[in-house]
């Protein structure tokens, strides 16, 4: 009789921790909104899962232009005019990976954190 209620005990703690842990993965979905920078300021905020086709931004700075693409729920740096076109080689932007970066015309796309807040005072994300 004392194993049969542990077993019992045991199973349904087991099944409690996987419906929780379900519920959790299936509305804790990753953020697929991204920012594109430029100077420091927004120039649009795209939500990836909502994009379907392909698509094209051009964006011009002190070195030139840079072309961004977005493609059925990605973003990457398809050209740019700077010298080292670091940024064209980061290749598409990855939730777990860092921002594509062009610092020669200053340009930073990036995952939008739905916590960060906005410093009225400095006019920065924090």
């Amino acid at each position: 009789m004392k194993n049969r209620g542990w077993i019992i005990v045991f199973a349904s703690a087991l099944i409690i921790c996987a419906v929780w842990w379900l519920c959790i993965t299936a509305f804790s979905s990753p953020a697929k909104t991204v920012g594109i920078y430029q100077n420091g300021e927004l120039i649009e905020k795209i939500d990836l899962t909502t994009v379907t086709g392909e698509r094209e931004i051009e964006l011009s700075g002190e070195y030139g232009r840079n072309i961004v693409y977005i493609s059925n729920g990605s973003i990457k740096m398809k050209s740019a005019d700077c010298p080292d076109k670091i940024c064209v080689k980061h290749g598409e932007l990855e939730s777990s990976g860092s921002p594509i970066v062009c610092l020669p015309n200053k340009v930073i796309i990036k995952f939008e954190d739905a916590s960060e807040k906005i410093d009225a005072k400095a006019g920065a994300a924090g």
